[in-house]
């Protein structure tokens, strides 16, 4: 009986141990955005809105859809649907959001499907825009 309570006392601050890393590393990677302020948000619509356009492809409500845009003449690599941006689910983290946005590059090394601009934002408009992104709920 003493090793049954003993194993299950070590596998409850085991799991409780890693659920506290868990939510340490998730609010870690999440501190560009999650840091920003509501000057760094109106920013991040700005340039997702007017500037940048993005409802453009990506819908009135950023859910993607779709790719109604016609690929160029070629075998060009194109995109036959357009991701949601809204809430950015496609990055774990904001740090891997803003590499994509300030290099064009995904976590993984390559670049987005056109139509998609490989866009080179400065480090500050582009935690604007994941901070913005961020805010959203699809």
């Amino acid at each position: 009986m003493k090793s049954r309570a003993y194993t299950r006392a070590l596998l409850s601050a085991v799991g409780t141990a890693a659920l506290a890393a868990a939510v340490l590393a998730g609010s870690q990677s999440r501190s560009p955005a999650a840091a920003a302020s509501s000057d760094d948000v109106a920013r991040g619509a700005y340039l997702v809105g007017g500037a940048g356009q993005c409802s453009d492809c990506h819908g009135a409500k950023l859910t993607g859809g779709p790719n109604f845009v016609p690929a160029p003449p070629g075998n060009v690599p194109w995109a036959k649907a357009v991701p949601q941006i809204a809430g950015l689910p496609m990055f774990a983290n904001d740090a891997d959001a803003v590499t994509f946005l300030t290099t064009g590059n995904l976590p993984g090394g390559k670049q987005a499907l056109g139509p998609m601009p490989q866009y080179r934002f400065n480090q500050a408009d582009a935690t604007a825009i994941v901070a913005y992104l961020r805010s959203i709920k699809p």
